[in-house]
């Protein structure tokens, strides 16, 4: 792929750019390990062959070991001092940023909350009772046409009985 095209993950220089890094540093960690394995390889062999002659060389490699095991605390301390920092600045954070979002968040809910319970009392509940109301009537109404056609129905017509009959 050319230098200049995009991969679909986004640019091919940022694309490569993580596993090259992730490879340098594999590399520099297991050849940092190989030169200290080898050192301290050599010195054993120095002290137990010859300890009077190599016993200078040794104290300077021992102090030079030392100076940089100084170093790799210096630095751990220095992470670790940053790695606070930046907790302190998430909790700051946390703070200034978040708790303003919560409770915008609980406002909304009150408000919403609040909004529900006025619908609910001030149009709901009187279409409810208007509503149940109407429907008893109407059942009502309905029973009462229904008693009127049944004792109508019932009755002898008075028109009926008024007719002279005729044989």
């Amino acid at each position: 792929m050319p230098e200049n095209e995009v991969s679909p993950g986004g640019p091919a220089s940022g694309a490569s750019s993580g596993p090259k890094i992730t490879r340098f540093i594999k590399a520099a960690a297991v050849l940092g390990i190989l030169i200290i394995l080898i050192l301290l390889g050599a010195a054993l062999a120095a002290a137990l062959t010859a300890a009077e002659t190599w016993a200078p060389l040794v104290q300077i490699l021992r102090d030079v070991l030392l100076m940089i095991l100084l170093l790799e605390s210096i630095l751990v301390i220095a992470a670790f001092a940053i790695l606070l920092l930046q907790a302190a600045g998430f909790l700051i954070m946390l703070k200034t940023e978040v708790k303003p979002i919560l409770d915008n968040a609980r406002e909304t809910t009150r408000l919403s909350k609040a909004t529900a319970q006025f619908i609910n009392s001030n149009a709901v509940d009187p279409l409810i009772q208007i509503k149940s109301f109407l429907s008893g009537l109407l059942a009502f109404l309905r029973e009462l046409i229904r008693i009127r056609n049944l004792a109508a129905s019932e009755e002898p017509r008075a028109d009926h009985y008024d007719e002279p009959q005729t044989p």
